[in-house]
C-alpha cells in the first residue's frame, strides 16, 4: 500500500468509529434509556425490550456486517495505476464532503436526533421543525451526505460490498425520508407545508 493509501484508510476507519460509534451508538443507547429511541427489536405490547437485549441485537447486527464486509471485498473491475489513484483521490474528497454533511445536520438537529428504521419513526413531546443550517435548503441533508459518502467509498474501493452498501443506502434512506415526512407533515401542519415549499427533498438545489 501507497502513504495514501494508509492515509486514506485512516481517515475512513476513525470517522466511522466517531460517526458509527462514539455519536450514533452512544446517543442511541441514552435515547433508548429514556423510551425516545425506536428498538432493534420489535416492541411488545405493555412492555418493552430490556436494554441488554437491544445491545446484545445492535452487536449481532455488527458481526454480521464485518462478515459480509470480509466476504464482500471482492474488486468489481481493475484498473490502471494512475487512473485508479485519479479516482481515489476523488473518491476520499468526495467522502469527506459527505462526512462533513452528516455531522453538520447531525450537530444541527442535536437532541431532536434520533434513529429511525422502516415503519417506525420516533419524534420528542417538544419536538420542533428545524429549518437552519443545511436543513434551511434541503430537507434530509443526513441522508444526502450518506449518498455522496458511499459514493466517494466506491470510489476509493471499488468492491461489491460497497456497491452493494451503497446501492441499499439510496433505496432505504429514499424511503425512510417519506415515512418521516409523513410524520413530519402530520406533527406540524401548515409549517411543514410552507418548509416544503422552500426546500428540496433530498439532494441539494435539485431535487
Amino acid at each position: 500500500m501507497t502513504t495514501f493509501n494508509w492515509i486514506a484508510a485512516a481517515i475512513v476507519i476513525l470517522s466511522l468509529i466517531y460517526i458509527g460509534f462514539v455519536q450514533t451508538v452512544i446517543g442511541w443507547i441514552n435515547l433508548l434509556r429514556k423510551g425516545q429511541a425506536v428498538t432493534l427489536l420489535p416492541e411488545r405490547e405493555g412492555s418493552r425490550w430490556p436494554l441488554w437485549a437491544q445491545v446484545v441485537m445492535a452487536i449481532f447486527l455488527f458481526l454480521i456486517f464485518v462478515l459480509l464486509l470480509y466476504l464482500g471485498w471482492i474488486p468489481i473491475f481493475s484498473l490502471a495505476h494512475t487512473i485508479a489513484h485519479v479516482l481515489s483521490v476523488i473518491g476520499l474528497c468526495l467522502y469527506l464532503v459527505g462526512f462533513i454533511l452528516v455531522l453538520w445536520g447531525r450537530h444541527t438537529l442535536d437532541k431532536y436526533w434520533g434513529l429511525s428504521r422502516d415503519g417506525q419513526v420516533k419524534l420528542l413531546d417538544d419536538h420542533q421543525l428545524i429549518q437552519n443550517g443545511p436543513y434551511a435548503f434541503v430537507r434530509h441533508p443526513m441522508y444526502f451526505g450518506w449518498w455522496v459518502a458511499m459514493l466517494g467509498l466506491m470510489l476509493l474501493y471499488p468492491v461489491w460490498i460497497v456497491l452493494l452498501m451503497f446501492l441499499s443506502l439510496v433505496i432505504s434512506f429514499f424511503n425512510r425520508a417519506r415515512k418521516e415526512e409523513a410524520t413530519l407533515a402530520e406533527r406540524f401542519g401548515d409549517t411543514w407545508i410552507e418548509y416544503k415549499r422552500r426546500t428540496k427533498f433530498l439532494i441539494p438545489f435539485i431535487y
